[in-house]
Formats: C-alpha cells, sequence, structure tokens
C-alpha cells in the first residue's frame, strides 16, 4: 500500500472519539515514518473563562498520532494500546485549530515507543512521549 492509500485509509476509518476532537489525519510518510493531524478545539473543550483546552482533550491530540502512525506503518494490522503516556504542557491551547505531529523512536515486535508535539498558531504547546503495546488484528 502506498503511503497515499494509508492516508486515505485513516481518513475513512474514523472513530468517534477522533470525530470528537475533531481530528484528521494531514500527512503520512513512512520514510521517516511521521504522520501529522489537525483537530479542531471547540469552547466545549476548555475549563476557565480564558478558554484554554483542558489537558485531557490535548492528551487525545498528541495520543492519537502516535497511535495512527503505527496502524499506518504496520498497515492496519495491529491495535495500537497505549501504556503510558509521559504529557508536557509548555503554553496553553485555545480552541481553533491544533497540530500534531508524530515520531516513531523505537518499533519492537510488540511494543513501540514514540513521541508526539502539538501546535497551535505554528506555537508548541504541548509534547508527549508514550509506549504502546501492539496487539495483532485477528482475521
Amino acid at each position: 500500500m502506498s503511503d497515499k492509500d494509508k492516508l486515505e485509509m485513516l481518513l475513512s476509518h474514523k472513530a468517534p472519539c477522533i470525530e470528537t476532537l475533531g481530528g484528521r489525519a494531514i500527512h503520512f510518510q513512512s520514510e521517516p515514518p511521521e504522520l501529522k493531524m489537525e483537530f479542531e478545539a471547540i469552547p466545549e473543550f476548555c475549563h476557565s473563562p480564558n478558554q484554554v483546552v483542558q489537558g485531557g482533550f490535548v492528551t487525545g491530540m498528541l495520543d492519537t498520532p502516535m497511535a495512527h502512525l503505527l496502524i499506518a506503518i504496520l498497515d492496519n494490522k495491529v491495535n495500537a494500546m497505549t501504556l503510558d503516556i509521559n504529557v508536557s504542557f509548555l503554553g496553553p491551547s485555545h480552541p481553533g485549530k491544533l497540530t500534531g505531529e508524530a515520531r516513531i523512536l523505537k518499533l519492537g515486535k510488540s511494543i513501540a515507543y514514540l513521541a508526539s508535539e502539538l501546535y497551535q498558531n505554528e506555537r508548541l504547546v504541548a509534547t508527549a512521549t508514550s509506549t504502546i503495546k501492539l496487539v495483532p488484528i485477528s482475521s
């Protein structure tokens, strides 16, 4: 499957949680492995009068590109189960468009280590690293 086909596969099989986050894959490349997603934060995601997006939504926007990168690289033959995620909030996120970028740090047979960054208006607002268990999808 080509990189373009894998991107189309990700776009055509969106889980409801991705829809909630206003998420969509916008770029995938297999070499070096990289995935970018856009998200749309809405005012209902915010916890304060200053319209700051709650950290759980930010974490979801960091986690999703990492899992989708693995799904694409491994030809949709695994479920990517996050075992842990370490998030650093570097600045506030507000309603509007955010872009998540993911990359693989190390890919083993059953465990993968990934990193992602989240940007708003070209400003880095959060980063994450994650350990992900690769669970084969039974045919």
